[in-house]
């Protein structure tokens, strides 16, 4: 079955359908998909910020198991 006609059979599914809580899910997937997020300008210059320094290798990495250590000896420092 192409899109075509998925699309065909859904529309003829959806005006016979009596469940309206569908309906309303249905518009909630579609609200969903159509968000988009946007950065305010302190976001966007502390973004700017980063990706120079990214690109300028000053920058510092860790990986996952040394962050959660860190993380843990914190924790154990703390109490």
């Amino acid at each position: 079955m192409d899109t075509k006609s998925i699309k065909i059979d859904l529309i003829h599914w959806l005006t016979e359908l009596q469940d309206t809580s569908i309906l309303k899910e249905l518009q909630i997937l579609k609200d969903r998909h159509k968000e988009t997020y946007q950065l305010s300008t302190d976001q966007e210059k502390e973004l700017d910020i980063r990706l120079e320094k990214y690109e300028a290798g000053e920058m510092k990495f860790s990986s996952w198991d040394t962050v959660k250590d860190r993380i843990r000896n914190r924790a154990k420092d703390a109490l």
